[in-house]
């Protein structure tokens, strides 16, 4: 498939990539450092007639970023033809607040284990595949994630940003192993689209991991962290927004679309 080749060249990935957990970790790897989280184009992706066609566009070709749901538009059919065993699932974000379930995210079956694949959360999300095994930790030396089990949340996945001092674990989703169905996404995708709670509705904003932190833009404000360091400054106009997108984030925007 011409896109499917077309996206694993977009992530830089020249192997072939196999339904085995090697090419799993390998292409989450490649796809959470290399396209950034972000909604600045959120409403117009929506509102397109041909939504799979304009995500693959943007995504693969143009270089944009986008947010859970739009990643999914392009992981499902890559999972598929690579043979991958997937299932969808729908999880409610804890922070700052507790959420609907509104965060799209997979569970991939390989070899008899069943992986926790997210990339969609932002550059505070998982850092690789997770185990769906109660306890199960994932050590990064700058964010690192576990999954445990809530006798009323479910499946809970957290993250322990291993810069902070005297660091602990954070929740930051959750979600039950039930089945998920197309309404049930579309609902969860309009309530961020169109609902005053939803923080993707309220703010613009854009993240990307680096290896040993993140940078991220929420509405007016750029911060970036890297190890035990951390700095922020105000972004004063649209010009200096669209040069920190394309400089930061690859991301191109003319200055008069964030009018």
């Amino acid at each position: 498939m011409k896109d499917i080749s077309s996206y694993l060249a977009r992530l830089n990935i020249n192997e072939n990539i196999k339904a085995d957990n090697y090419s799993l970790f390998r292409f989450h790897h490649a796809h959470f450092y290399s396209v950034p989280f972000e909604n600045f184009s959120m409403n117009e992706n929506a509102a397109s007639g041909s939504f799979s066609k304009i995500i693959a566009d943007n995504i693969i070709f143009n270089k944009r970023g986008g947010i859970c749901f739009e990643f999914a538009a392009l992981l499902a059919p890559f999972f598929s033809y690579t043979g991958f065993v997937y299932r969808t699932r729908l999880a409610r974000v804890l922070i700052p607040l507790l959420t609907p379930a509104t965060h799209q995210l997979f569970i991939i079956s390989v070899a008899g284990e069943e992986w926790i694949f997210d990339v969609g959360f932002g550059a505070r999300g998982p850092r690789a595949p997770l185990r769906m095994v109660d306890g199960y930790v994932h050590e990064h030396a700058f964010l690192s994630s576990k999954v445990s089990r809530h006798p009323a949340y479910g499946w809970v996945v957290s993250v322990r940003e291993n810069s902070r001092l005297n660091a602990d674990w954070e929740d930051i989703y959750a979600f039950h192993d039930t089945e998920t169905f197309p309404p049930d996404i579309s609902m969860a995708y309009f309530y961020t689209l169109h609902s005053p709670e939803s923080l993707l509705n309220i703010h613009k904003v854009a993240s990307l991991p680096t290896e040993n932190g993140r940078i991220s833009i929420r509405d007016t404000v750029f911060t970036e962290v890297n190890g035990l360091s951390s700095c922020s400054a105000d972004i004063t106009d649209n010009e200096e927004l669209s040069q920190l997108l394309s400089g930061k984030f690859g991301i191109s925007i003319h200055p008069q679309q964030r009018q």
